[in-house]
């Protein structure tokens, strides 16, 4: 093994421009130490109107997403949780209820008025029920959640495929060489890359001018950008249709005791929904606001 000369050998064109861009980099800082004296700036009125606006903001996600509430999931495929035999797992809906109203007695309290705040995720179908999810893991991956997810959409999968005989292709196939996984062609694809984007910094050397001027347009449409997806993503939650397969609803104020005796007094769903999942977020009633208009309440 020997390293490849001659399919490297333009590297040695390299050598001239980086010579040159040293040079260059010594005569830059002698003038930037002339001009220490010289040069002055003057803040604009940006940033004096923008000090209470930033205030406000910062508090509100410091009062509203900064205070991580205790979250608590419970699905059918935990151990000692769901009911029926190898892969198959179910719990019905009141099951999950009792389940879940066990759990708060045990709950964190680390202030006097806890609210609780529990969603459930009710289904007939491992498909079904995968979907169900998927549409609130899209929003709030909760690791448990996640796993059951995978877990029902490869059990629904399973269903349709098992009665599928798959073809094997005839062997030996045609197939890629990994170059980006080797030892040797991902060390000198870095190392040559890392050459190259040195001299193309000096290549994209421009003037003071030039550069303010992207500067300010990359600034203004970097502000665009951050509305329009602010926008998209408020567009996107709006006018949401009402779904009978979660529910939800904000307990409290009171103790892990009276947040448990409150959720048994709810009428809880039917054991026709033999197949739920469902989590219980615990915390201040401000720190439940975002999750609690999320969900619909």
């Amino acid at each position: 093994m020997r390293w490849p000369a001659q399919a490297t050998q333009w590297m040695g064109e390299l050598e001239a421009a980086q010579s040159v861009a040293g040079g260059e980099l010594a005569t830059t800082a002698t003038r930037l130490a002339g001009l220490a004296n010289v040069a002055t700036t003057n803040p604009g009125p940006v940033g004096q109107a923008a000090q209470g606006v930033i205030a406000t903001g910062r508090g509100a996600l410091a009062s509203q997403l900064g205070e991580a509430p205790a979250c608590l999931a419970v699905t059918p495929f935990q151990s000692g949780i769901g009911q029926g035999r190898g892969h198959q797992r179910y719990l019905s809906a009141p099951n999950l209820v009792q389940l879940l109203a066990g759990k708060l007695v045990a709950a964190p309290a680390p202030i006097a008025e806890l609210y609780a705040l529990p969603i459930l995720f009710l289904a007939t179908r491992y498909d079904r029920f995968a979907e169900g999810l998927a549409r609130f893991n899209a929003l709030m991956p909760v690791p448990d959640l996640v796993r059951a997810e995978r877990r029902a959409r490869h059990l629904a999968q399973l269903e349709v495929e098992k009665w599928e005989m798959p073809r094997a292709e005839p062997l030996p196939r045609w197939q890629s060489l990994p170059l980006e996984r080797c030892t040797i062609t991902k060390a000198a694809r870095q190392s040559m890359a890392g050459q190259l984007a040195v001299l193309e910094s000096y290549a994209a050397d421009s003037s003071p001018m030039a550069d303010l001027a992207a500067l300010a347009t990359r600034k203004s449409a970097q502000q665009q950008g951050r509305n329009q997806q602010l926008a998209d993503l408020q567009a996107l939650l709006e006018g949401g249709t009402p779904d009978d397969t979660i529910r939800a609803r904000l307990l409290g104020p009171g103790n892990p005791a009276q947040l448990r005796a409150e959720l048994l007094q709810l009428d809880p769903p039917g054991h026709e929904w033999v197949l739920c999942a469902g989590v219980v977020l615990v915390g201040s009633r401000q720190g439940l606001s975002f999750v609690q208009e999320l969900v619909g309440l």
